[in-house]
């Protein structure tokens, strides 16, 4: 039931619904983006990712009415949360570093947040040509995605040379641990209406990190957005 490919997409267009795609106007130097990139190609929750699939379904279970299915995926959702909390792909940034940020989730502004990266999207830069090999090279490179080989793919997109923008999809631990558990209590008390907007909440705390021209970012040459 669960549809992977769905939830990255149905995350950007809340987000650019809401007006609230920005690119970043503070790049980093290049040599931070390459070290970033290769990080980032590698960094998937694969519990993170199930969690918001989890959150996702809840929502529609509420609106469908299905309300003991939406408790179960809120079960199961608090359950992935907690595995990646401890799964090795958390880490600090201040939300003012992603996009968009629309307010401070913790404390003053540039305050470190603990981050999951929960999906992860690549898409052809304005210089891609569309010739065969980099169509199957693009093709094979998000295959690798899907299936949680970030290592791979950014292999495969450095070795090709291709003009790749590379998105991250994050979301804050602690803050979707917070919303799920109020989910929870809403549903146990039958508030099905403050379920779904403890849910929403947790949704609309995703924020998007974005590496643009990923093959040709090295060392002393032009940066790229979002990092």
């Amino acid at each position: 039931m669960k549809k992977r490919s769905a939830l990255f997409a149905s995350l950007m267009i809340s987000m650019m619904a809401a007006g609230a795609v920005h690119a970043d106007s503070s790049p980093p130097s290049a040599a931070a983006s390459l070290k970033v990139a290769e990080a980032d190609f590698g960094r998937l929750s694969a519990d993170g990712m199930s969690a918001f699939e989890d959150i996702h379904l809840a929502r529609m279970a509420i609106f469908d009415g299905n309300t003991d299915e939406a408790a179960k995926f809120v079960i199961d959702a608090k359950a992935s949360l907690a595995n990646a909390k401890s799964d090795g792909s958390a880490f600090l940034k201040a939300e003012s570093a992603l996009r968009p940020p629309l307010q401070a989730l913790a404390g003053k502004e540039g305050t470190p947040v603990i981050w999951i990266p929960i999906d992860s999207r690549i898409d052809v830069g304005d210089s891609f040509r569309s010739t065969a090999e980099q169509t199957a090279a693009v093709v094979t490179a998000k295959k690798h995605l899907m299936k949680g080989e970030g290592a791979k793919a950014l292999q495969l997109v450095k070795s090709a040379s291709l003009d790749i923008d590379y998105t991250l999809a994050v979301a804050p631990l602690e803050k979707s641990m917070a919303d799920i558990d109020e989910a929870e209590k809403r549903i146990a008390i039958r508030d099905y209406y403050g379920a779904s907007q403890a849910l929403r909440h947790a949704e609309a705390g995703i924020r998007f990190d974005e590496i643009d021209d990923v093959a040709n970012v090295k060392s002393g040459s032009a940066g790229s957005n979002g990092k």
